[in-house]
């Protein structure tokens, strides 16, 4: 089958040439959301496992041909591909160009944030699950639990949070969540 176990790199430290780059992005998209004349939806992924991710089987993929299964975490380069971009142009549907996105910069994605609340939530006390139906059911029940008031609070934030990122690069930029559940 040629299916071959890999390991998952882990995110790179920010060089100089990304740090100045994250800034300039984040203040082309602060400036786009600021015009007025756009909604802002955020879309991501979130992976949970029937495991938690601490236990080492699950630090790794499988996959026969690595180049199209990536293991770079947060790269979002196969949001850009060009099957999506054509859906996108032939729908009429406008986007955050390439050159204008923070790449690997979770700091500007509050989506991230939550989805990691989330997880927190869902794993706590070293729960695991024994199929997807029993982890669909405590995603579920723990997404409904999350206070709304919070993840709203992280969302109207964004512009205020590009325009740190802008200013003082995306490790100074940090918001801390501080969630008791």
């Amino acid at each position: 089958m040629g299916i071959t176990y890999r390991r998952k790199k882990r995110a790179l430290k920010y060089t100089d040439q990304q740090l100045n780059e994250i800034s300039t992005r984040a203040s082309r998209l602060y400036r786009t959301l600021s015009s007025g004349n756009v909604e802002l939806i955020m879309n991501d992924e979130k992976y949970f496992l029937l495991y938690i991710e601490s236990i080492s089987a699950n630090r790794s993929f499988y996959a026969s041909d690595p180049s199209v299964a990536s293991p770079e975490p947060d790269s979002a380069r196969s949001h850009y591909g060009l099957t999506v971009i054509q859906y996108f142009n032939q729908n009429r549907i406008s986007f955050v160009s390439e050159q204008s996105n923070p790449q690997n910069c979770p700091q500007a994605r509050p989506i991230e944030t939550l989805w990691f609340i989330l997880e927190q939530m869902v794993y706590a006390g070293g729960w695991e699950a024994k199929n997807v139906d029993q982890l669909k059911r405590r995603t579920s029940k723990k997404l409904s639990e999350l206070d709304i008031d919070v993840a709203q609070t992280m969302f109207s934030n964004i512009r205020k949070q590009l325009r740190q990122i802008a200013d003082k690069e995306p490790y100074e930029a940090c918001s801390f969540l501080f969630i008791v559940y």
